[in-house]
């Protein structure tokens, strides 16, 4: 499973309204800036977050978003099915929940999907995003630096120096 980006800059959206505090409401501008986001691609995003009930929006000069609900309350699942959908799509899953087996029988991968859809959906449903908020950090490494980090890491695992 690959986390999208739409995750990724959604949850960080999330992430800076929580620790922006619910007085008043964060303009998108703001954020972008911040977590070095592209302003228009998380218009987007909250549209979307808006949408599943996340954030709630305020118009006019002193307008933008806020968390519609206290942040220890809106868990990392919550963020992932309302911009990406199922956080796991069951290869055997049918079409009323893409996360479930419909298989009368279970197939030779199912056992181990099925872990790997609990593990995911129960740690991303554990995770609020009060407990990201209260963690320290910044904006991420810009794509060369992590390029490079990762080139890196890469390396040390393969025994290849650099």
């Amino acid at each position: 499973m690959k986390l999208s980006t739409r995750s990724e800059y959604g949850i960080r959206v999330l992430v800076a309204l929580a620790q922006a505090g619910s007085d008043r409401p964060q303009p998108l501008a703001r954020i972008a800036r911040a977590e070095r986001l592209p302003h228009a691609y998380i218009e987007q995003l909250v549209g979307e977050l808006r949408r599943a009930g996340l954030v709630s929006a305020t118009r006019g000069q002193a307008g933008g978003y806020r968390l519609s609900r206290p942040a220890d309350q809106i868990n990392l699942a919550d963020a992932v099915r309302a911009l990406d959908g199922p956080i796991l799509e069951m290869p055997c899953a049918g079409p009323d929940n893409l996360e479930a087996c419909a298989r009368p029988k279970d197939c030779s991968v199912h056992e181990v999907f099925a872990r790997l859809q609990d593990s995911l959906s129960g740690t991303l449903s554990a995770t609020t995003v009060a407990d990201v908020a209260g963690e320290t950090g910044g904006p991420p490494y810009p794509p060369a630096v992590r390029r490079r980090i990762a080139a890196a890491a890469s390396n040390k695992t393969t025994g290849a120096s650099a």
